[in-house]
């Protein structure tokens, strides 16, 4: 697949494909004699999972760092097992989880206040209304 298919296909611009593949995000591409990018099926999945990563928040120095031994399912594919390169992915994995529990448990607070404000303020109105019935 060319860039641009894989642009469409991803709905990522190939300026930003381009930007992860020099940032060392996007793990080696294959190239065609003329000097293309020739992307595999397992090459976009790969690009749509460090999207995934990005969406949670991961840092692109992150996903780089998670990215630098290449697509574990085509070391799977040839036979290989990168045990290290499987448990630094754990483990980055795993920091991350834990980064993204706090932010969860924060908005379940954030969530709280404004259902307390919320109440606080219909309450505010019933009452009123109540008022204002009891007046007439």
């Amino acid at each position: 697949m060319t860039i641009q298919e894989v642009a469409v296909k991803t709905g990522i611009s190939a300026y930003t494909i381009r930007f992860y593949e020099k940032s060392g995000v996007l793990p080696h591409i294959q190239r065609a004699e003329n000097g293309a990018r020739q992307f595999s099926e397992a090459d976009v999945n790969f690009l749509l999972f460090l999207i995934e990563l990005k969406k949670t928040g991961m840092s692109l120095e992150e996903i780089a760092e998670f990215t630098e031994d290449g697509c574990i399912l085509e070391w799977l594919q040839r036979g290989d097992f990168p045990r290290p390169s499987v448990e630094k992915r754990i483990t980055i994995l795993r920091q991350h989880e834990q980064r993204l529990d706090e932010q969860r448990r924060h908005l379940d607070y954030l969530f709280d206040v404004v259902a307390q404000k919320i109440q606080f303020y219909e309450q505010c109105l019933e009452d009123r209304q109540r008022n204002n019935t009891e007046i007439l």
